[in-house]
């Protein structure tokens, strides 16, 4: 019985042995892990919880598109760069050409007397964006302040009353000063999807021509031309689209 005893309490001996060995042995790796000089690498492609973003940007510049702005007859192009984690600046230029929903809200080109035909305008943009979670070219929100500039043209072909063929050199343009609110996602590692939409002020300035008819009391008959009427005002504005961007460094 007292060999049996002894052999327990050597094997129980051995075993706590063995366990506290076990935790030196795995403290040491912890240190060592942890230890200094040891390098961790992260890829950019992980990185998913360091900055809730599937890509980690490495990238400071943008080259961005705006398909929905061809509905409005522009083709912009513009360049983004990323001031900081918490601000980025775009500015841009485009070729303005005939304008789908200036055409279905307002018909200038159903015209009784003529037809027209648009022509190559320019276009400019300039947005700022403030990113409050600093979260600048990744996964997030944005509040921007947005300034563009639309110029139109386009020809107007008439017959005056007299049988005279005329062409009138027309046009309009629109500038928009107003906020927006956005959102942005990364697809890929080198591209973002920007969605946005706010309000503004558009000041319009509008150039048609019109027939204009004067009495002549020497001859006793009346005269006409066709003249540019030039208009303007300003009304509040739905800002909105979308853009795509490359990103490169």
């Amino acid at each position: 019985m007292k060999r049996f005893i002894y052999s327990l309490i050597i094997v129980l001996a051995w075993s706590l042995n063995a366990d506290a060995q076990t935790v030196i042995v795995r403290k040491r790796d912890l240190n060592t892990a942890q230890g200094s000089g040891t390098i961790s690498s992260h890829n950019p492609s992980t990185a998913l919880s360091m900055g809730g973003s599937l890509y980690y940007s490495r990238y400071n510049h943008a080259i961005k598109l705006s398909p929905t702005a061809m509905l409005a007859g522009d083709i912009p192009i513009s360049y983004e760069y990323k001031i900081s984690d918490y601000m980025s600046a775009e500015a841009g230029i485009g070729i303005t050409t005939y304008n789908i929903t200036e055409e279905v809200i307002r018909g200038y080109s159903l015209r009784q007397d003529g037809q027209t035909q648009s022509k190559l305008g320019y276009s400019g943009t300039v947005n700022v964006k403030f990113f409050p979670e600093g979260n600048a070219f990744e996964d997030g929100y944005y509040i921007s302040y947005i300034m563009g500039h639309r110029n139109y043209a386009q020809d107007f072909y008439t017959t005056t009353p007299s049988g005279i063929d005329t062409t009138v050199n027309e046009g309009f343009n629109w500038t928009d000063f107003g906020f927006t609110l956005g959102y942005q996602s990364r697809p890929s590692e080198r591209m973002i999807v920007d969605w946005f939409i706010g309000g503004g002020i558009r000041q319009k300035q509008r150039k048609t021509s019109d027939y204009v008819e004067e009495f002549d009391p020497v001859t006793g008959i009346f005269t006409g031309e066709y003249q540019l009427i030039d208009s303007k005002n300003a009304a509040p504005a739905l800002l909105g689209g979308m853009k795509i961007s490359i990103l490169f460094r």
